[in-house]
């Protein structure tokens, strides 16, 4: 009879354990402490689960108490990126080694840190066979052919259904607000019209005037130096 697992606590193994075997479990996460209580184990199999992420409250794992710990086997799980935080889990142990080959790794921005990590280190002896399953672009591409430049960030499909929506009603208001002003405009042509005369009657009038002063006195220093010589 198998022991199926599907969440791995805290305290609920034995202390002498040196190897802990548990492939093809469906185990869907790992707490931060659960294998606090294992200080002697050295071969841990989690291969063939279906691990995302470690723990959905502190995002990180704790090997400090695992210094034995040889050899950690991840293959084959539902592993899309890696955190600063596991990777330094991963550091704790002074001979692990890490196995990850296998899982849907996603080549977008936030895996940056991931693949810095993996071109330093030597913890991982399958690192070359890594390979991104999303985008689509990159799909099957080696992790360490991959260049900063190719990493892109993109919008989850819902993300992008709420951005369109929100496009479409912001064109919709516009065009509201467009058909408004331009009513407001037909309904107040007159008015705007005889605004419009007015202003050129009054810029007409101006210039009129501007141009009787200048032919009447075409240099208004000179008039002023003949008032003054008079007196």
């Amino acid at each position: 009879m198998w022991w199926v697992v599907r969440q791995l606590r805290a305290g609920v193994i034995l202390e002498q354990l040196t190897k802990l075997l548990l492939p093809g479990n469906n185990i869907q996460q790992i707490g931060r402490e659960a294998f606090g209580n294992l200080p002697n184990i050295n071969f841990l199999d989690l291969s063939n689960n279906t691990l995302r992420i470690f723990n959905t409250d502190v995002s990180t794992l704790n090997l400090s108490n695992n210094n034995l710990l040889r050899l950690l086997d991840l293959r084959s799980n539902a592993l899309r990126v890696l955190h600063n935080s596991t990777l330094t889990a991963f550091s704790q142990p002074p001979d692990l080694q890490v196995l990850l080959a296998g899982n849907p790794w996603l080549c977008d921005c936030n895996i940056e840190d991931f693949l810095s990590w993996l071109r330093e280190s030597d913890r991982v002896p399958d690192k070359f066979n890594l390979s991104c399953l999303s985008p689509m672009e990159l799909q099957d591409v080696t992790l360490l052919q991959i260049n900063r430049s190719e990493l892109q960030c993109v919008f989850s499909s819902g993300m992008k259904g709420v951005l369109e929506t929100s496009y479409v009603f912001l064109g919709v208001v516009l065009a509201f607000i467009g058909l408004i002003f331009l009513l407001v405009l037909y309904l107040n042509r007159k008015g705007i019209k005889r605004w419009l005369y007015n202003i050129r009657d009054a810029c007409r009038d101006h210039m009129e005037g501007y141009h009787y002063r200048f032919e009447a006195s075409p240099d208004p220093r000179l008039a002023q130096l003949g008032m003054n010589s008079e007196a």
